[in-house]
């Protein structure tokens, strides 16, 4: 999915243009010295202060007068009040230096959307009055301190100019960012004097390995508050991208040509040398290559004072990543009170995928003494043109937290009826770890498809195997879509009818071509999945039995079960895996990919194996698969609908929910059942809701009819349930959020 251009960027374009207007659209280091005298014109107009004095104060040699910059810059000014955007806001952005994709992925910079700038501003801003001490450890261009200073002194010019004085601090590494800090936070005030104290303090360099002299001299007692959006990115560099930094245009996987290796393994020591002093300051970093908003975020607990509050922006990894937990640890311990906003990018505040999720972090430090731990506040946020707004919210106790997730990864929960109902689940599940159930899994990516792609060939070969590929799985189906014709993105796919599934891939392989670690595990019957999913998909889990005689790419990892290798074990697995309700609990966790960490959080259901609700998965799972290749008629996808309602059923029934419980469930499903009749009178069709619910209904004995008349109302006008929306809308590629469609 290509990266979207941020809103903020489309509200600015008219600022933009005058200002490329005014420095005469020409690039280089002296336009951008030209562009920043500009706007710091157009914040003399908005501050009120003299520009001459400004200059002189800073040591500015403008490459015009006064007189004619702040004439260049009326139309900007301009500009920009027209602009949604306050002007402090506005020239922040505007004063950015510009982030092309490799100074991006080098450090880890997203610029701070101006609606993300104010959210976190009043997070950290009923605490803080004019006379507080706050600092922004990676200010960059200074929006969050301008925003912070907007939400602590409103319109009040004493106030702001005490504030800017004594009590707003900045370090960045580059001497730029800091002057667009100064330029926006300046057009707050007509005060020089005040604008020379601030900028007096504050401190050009690496933060992470500052000295700490640096930051007590500016607080010798510590913040009042830290306010941050760090680097997001990891500390490596790879040939790709150090040949990509060199002006080298490639893509991943692309083979590697003209590499300078002296010149590549100088600039890897140097950042294998940043890694181990970070490592060394920063132990919560834990190995390997270190996450730098880790050790930001470390850094923040250490310059804020008791009491104070941290707010920052950080990647939702943070809540999830198996190598966070540490950091997860200390924040809770830490704090006395948390607050943790899960926010995705669909209201386009970064130019990255729309799916990214990041969160703002409000967290008040504790004292020494020992101060009661409030319960965590999870809240779901969403951009609006202008804002943000909530739009759900649950309290979830640190005690009751630990018990269901022992590494303090959170659930993206969304109230507090599904909290209970993700601890219910928890609760009544058992670990994939638990002795004595067999579920220890063996986990194998067969073969790479970026790796052996040279190895892959176009046609059936004697002795070679099929490849199969992440589109040719779904819930209970193998071969539910052919290879036509085309390689790549132009590649043309046809989708199999529910009932006549069958092998025709694009690619084969001979086994001596595999990687010899995986090359015996061609020989068994396995269970596979699709690793890429998402929360909004129609279904984010799909899982079916692989065949001898097949191997299968990277995003379709198998599974293998050594304490019991049988196929019985295989079928109830699957059944579990692509139920409602395990579905359920892996999106409250998932992101855009099912690794195995993330997988095996979900507990699964206590089933005794030869019992009567294992005999009856395992029954229901072995027609299933001879059903999809019966043959593709009306009664044999209505006779797949019915098993897997009764699957839905029967592990709803194992993880102890009843009938309401499984209702909240299928809420999470919204875009089920595209391209199926609706009952007279709906809006949309509810066919596998309605079949899901009766089934348990019929399950549970809970005497409730109306999900069964529902869902026979809606057969006899035709629909369908559990048909994915592509085969119900003739066969179609639809995108969702990036990712196949699914059923």
């Amino acid at each position: 999915m290509s990266a979207p251009r941020p809103v903020e960027a489309e509200y600015l374009a008219p600022a933009e243009a005058a200002l490329t207007r005014a420095v005469g659209g020409a690039l280089g280091p002296a336009s951008f010295e030209l562009r920043l005298q500009v706007l710091e014109a157009a914040s003399a107009r908005f501050g009120g202060f003299d520009l001459t004095a400004f200059h002189e104060a800073f040591g500015v040699q403008g490459k015009k007068t006064a007189a004619e910059l702040l004439e260049l810059a009326a139309p900007v000014a301009s500009a920009i009040e027209r602009s949604p955007i306050h002007h402090a806001l506005a020239l922040s952005a505007l004063a950015r230096e510009a982030l092309h994709e490799q100074d991006r992925k080098n450090t880890g910079a997203y610029h701070t959307d101006f609606r993300l700038a104010t959210r976190l501003a009043q997070l950290a801003a009923p605490k803080l009055t004019y006379k507080s001490k706050v600092i922004d450890p990676a200010s960059g261009a200074g929006i969050l301190l301008t925003a912070l200073t907007l939400a602590v002194c409103g319109m009040d010019r004493a106030k702001t100019a005490h504030w800017l004085s004594h009590g707003v601090c900045a370090a960045d590494l580059s001497a730029n960012s800091l002057r667009a800090a100064l330029l926006s936070l300046a057009s707050l005030t007509d005060d020089v004097a005040a604008l020379k104290a601030m900028r007096a303090r504050w401190y050009c360099g690496d933060s992470l390995l500052a000295d700490p002299k640096v930051w007590a001299g500016m607080a010798p007692k510590g913040f009042d508050a830290v306010i941050g959006n760090p680097p997001w990115e990891k500390v490596k560099l790879s040939r790709h991208e150090f040949l990509k930094s060199s002006g080298t245009q490639r893509h991943y996987g692309a083979q590697i040509h003209g590499l300078d290796e002296a010149r590549f393994a100088a600039q890897r020591d140097e950042v294998v040398n940043y890694s181990r002093r970070l490592l060394a300051r920063y132990p919560d970093l834990g190995n390997g290559e270190p996450d730098l908003y880790i050790a930001f975020t470390d850094l923040f607990f250490e310059l804020c004072k008791e009491q104070g509050i941290v707010a920052a922006l950080i990647p939702g990894g943070l809540i999830r990543s198996q190598g966070t937990q540490a950091m997860r640890q200390k924040i809770f311990e830490a704090s006395q009170r948390v607050s943790l906003s899960i926010i995705d990018n669909r209201a386009k505040f970064f130019s990255i995928d729309t799916r990214f999720k990041f969160l703002a972090v409000a967290l008040m430090k504790a004292g020494f003494e020992k101060s009661k731990r409030e319960p965590i506040q999870l809240l779901h946020e969403r951009g609006t043109p202008t804002a943000l707004e909530t739009t759900g919210s649950a309290t979830i106790g640190r005690a009751a937290l630990a018990a269901v997730r022992p590494d303090l990864s959170l659930p993206e929960v969304r109230s507090v009826a599904e909290w209970k109902l993700f601890s219910k689940i928890a609760e009544a599940g058992i670990s994939w770890e638990e002795p004595g159930y067999g579920w220890a899994p063996k986990f194998c990516r067969e073969v790479d498809m970026t790796k052996e792609r040279p190895k892959f060939l176009s046609r059936s070969t004697n002795g070679a195997l099929p490849l199969v590929e992440g589109r040719m799985v779904q819930a209970h189906r193998f071969g539910v879509k052919g290879h036509v014709s085309g390689t790549g993105r132009s590649a043309l796919w046809e989708a199999y009818a529910i009932g006549s599934s069958r092998l025709s891939p694009q690619f084969w392989i001979r086994p001596s071509d595999m990687p010899r670690a995986t090359q015996h595990r061609a020989h068994f019957l396995r269970v596979g999945f699709c690793d890429i999913a998402g929360q909004t998909n129609e279904r984010s889990l799909m899982a079916a039995l692989i065949p001898a005689g097949a191997v299968c790419g990277n995003k379709v990892p198998t599974i293998l079960f050594p304490e019991d290798p049988s196929e019985e074990r295989l079928l109830v697995w699957a059944a579990i895996a692509n139920s409602f309700a395990f579905d359920w609990m892996l999106r409250r966790v998932l992101t855009t990919t099912v690794n195995y960490f993330l997988l095996q959080s979900v507990p699964l259901p206590k089933l005794a194996k030869d019992g009567l609700p294992w005999k009856k998965l395992v029954s229901a799972s072995q027609e299933l698969r001879k059903l999809d290749g019966a043959g593709a008629t009306r009664e044999t996808c209505e006779r797949m609908a019915q098993l897997r309602g009764e699957i839905d059923a029967e592990v709803a029934v194992a993880y102890g929910l009843d009938l309401n419980d499984m209702e909240l469930v299928l809420q999470d499903f919204p875009i089920l059942d595209r391209g199926q009749i609706a009952l007279p009178g709906e809006i949309k069709s509810t066919i596998t809701r309605d079949s899901v619910l009766a089934a348990v209904a019929k399950r549970t004995g809970s005497g409730s009819t109306v999900w069964q008349r529902r869902a026979v109302d809606a057969r006899v006008l035709g629909a369908m349930a559990y048909v994915p929306s592509e085969l119900a809308l003739g066969g179609e590629e639809i995108e969702e959020e990036g990712a196949q469609s699914n059923g």
